[in-house]
């Protein structure tokens, strides 16, 4: 905090601006003395005649020496406690506006939270795949100040924004059908005028709105995701990175020329973060999303701005929708979050990359886990002994900001925890305590071995399941191709690949 933050009023009138010149005892010039006489200090014989005018004089010129003294220290205070405020500020989040600069850790042992998608209603059963469970409405969402109160999450993302882009400014929030109970309705604005939504819509994101500042004042910061598929209408359009950075600005963080506020006026969130899973024209679409990151950091240097890559690199050795708007903005961004669930090639225990993930960004890396395996059915799920071992590795890793989950509706009860041999009658999950546990320092399993080298084809079977952990845990399973457009599986089923020891 300055010194003016401090509270104490500046009635000088001295500018706190970098341009103002610095003062020291040096460059403190005593008054002329014009009288021709030489002033005396210490111990020095005063003549016996001394004019008691010109004593006054000189206490005078000795007050207004001290007062300048005083002032220069002063200053020098001031200036001293605003460089220190300001570097703490910035290490906060990422400030800076240069996009080339080095990014710096901020993050450490957080845990982040997607809200808004009711992952526990995904009716993905574990032996029978896709529509093979029915998820009782007890079980669905609750509301977003139900999770904030957990103490278990310093950052909850509101998931997804997934529909804007085209040139218009239009936009769509979409919250989960299933999370009607507590929220419903999706929110559109059409890219022109003001509020258009049916008032239980309206009232619905300002209830929602009412969760984010209890949210807040519960210390718990509230980002909104952009993105968070391959298949929703979303894209970077020409000129649409400068005209949604001022938009977003101005509809959810701190402007105030926004045409409307979804989440009520005065609710002001924490960031943005940009979970972009296509660029089907990154020609134009990795430009748009550096100048959208570019513009949004001008406008909010404080205001969080995440990115979330796949883990996957391939052979080009990035994220192929969002690694180049990363390399050309990483001094501007607050951290990543990186997915490894679903993504089985750069997954523990055979390819976890978070070192290579280091080698292309040097801030707060945010490892992404999923909530449960019915939201992991491609795998990648870490239950308590692989968790524990992933936290082993990359704990004391000054880039290691945390985890993050997918979702706080599986993750928390009263969410059931499926798994490959309890599916029958599962406990509720209390997976989300359980990263908080393991983040906090005490172990949450044994911990199992290091990560073991990445496997060629040969060392893996594949075979066709409803989920990878039911189809890596039946050795009975028929097997299959995964390469073939035909596969030979059921309806409702996948053929997942795996590594094998004991199948043959």
């Amino acid at each position: 905090m300055s010194f003016l933050q401090a509270g104490n009023a500046n009635t000088s009138g001295i500018s706190s601006s970098s341009d103002t010149p610095n003062m020291s005892l040096d460059s403190i010039q005593s008054p002329a003395n014009t009288s021709g006489e030489r002033l005396m200090f210490g111990n020095e014989k005063k003549p016996a005649a001394a004019d008691p005018a010109k004593r006054k004089r000189y206490i005078i010129i000795a007050a207004i020496v001290v007062v300048i003294v005083a002032i220069a220290a002063g200053l020098g205070g001031y200036f001293g406690s605003k460089k220190s405020s300001n570097s703490s500020s910035n290490n906060s989040q990422s400030s800076s506006n240069d996009p080339s600069a080095v990014a710096k850790p901020t993050l450490k042992n957080a845990l982040i939270g997607y809200f808004g998608q009711n992952a526990v209603a995904n009716g993905i059963g574990i032996v029978t795949g896709l529509n093979g469970r029915n998820t009782s409405v007890d079980n669905y969402q609750r509301t977003l100040a139900y999770y904030c109160s957990t103490g278990y999450y310093n950052t909850i993302n509101i998931a997804f924004l997934n529909l804007f882009g085209g040139g218009d400014n239009h936009f769509t929030i979409t919250l989960s059908s299933f999370s009607a109970p507590h929220y419903g309705g999706n929110y559109i604005y059409k890219g022109f005028g003001g509020e258009t939504n049916q008032p239980w819509i309206v009232n619905q994101y300002i209830q929602m709105g009412q969760d984010i500042l209890a949210c807040q004042k519960a210390g718990v910061k509230v980002v909104l995701s952009l993105g968070g598929d391959k298949v929703s209408a979303y894209q970077f359009a020409s000129g649409d990175g400068v005209a949604y950075a001022n938009l977003f600005y101005n509809v959810f963080l701190e402007g105030t020329a926004g045409p409307v506020r979804p989440f009520g006026t005065g609710v002001i969130l924490d960031g943005i973060e940009l979970d972009i899973e296509k660029n089907d024209n990154s020609v134009v679409g990795t430009p748009e999303m550096v100048n959208f990151i570019t513009t949004l950091r001008k406008l909010s240097p404080k205001t969080i701005i995440a990115v979330v890559p796949q883990c996957y690199l391939g052979l080009i050795g990035k994220d192929e929708n969002v690694g180049t708007v990363i390399e050309k903005t990483s001094g501007l961004i607050s951290y990543l979050i990186v997915q490894y669930y679903n993504n089985p090639q750069c997954s523990y225990p055979f390819g976890f990359n978070f070192d290579k993930w280091k080698s292309l960004y040097s801030g707060s890396i945010v490892v992404g886990l999923a909530g449960d395996w019915t939201s992991a059915i491609s795998g990648g799920f870490l239950e308590a002994g692989p968790l524990q071992a992933v936290y082993d590795m990359i704990s004391s890793d000054p880039q290691f900001g945390g985890f993050s989950v997918y979702d706080v509706s599986s993750s928390n009860p009263p969410a059931l925890a499926y798994t490959a041999t309890n599916y029958v009658s599962p406990p509720q999950s209390a997976y989300s305590k359980t990263l908080r546990t393991v983040l906090d320092g005490s172990r949450v399993g044994s911990g199992f071995p290091p990560q073991g080298p990445q496997q060629s084809n040969i060392n893996l079977a594949n075979r066709c399941g409803g989920t990878w952990v039911y189809a890596n845990s039946i050795c009975s399973l028929r097997t299959c191709d995964p390469a073939l457009t035909v596969t030979g599986c059921a309806p409702n089923e996948q053929c997942f690949s795996f590594l094998s020891k004991t199948c043959v």
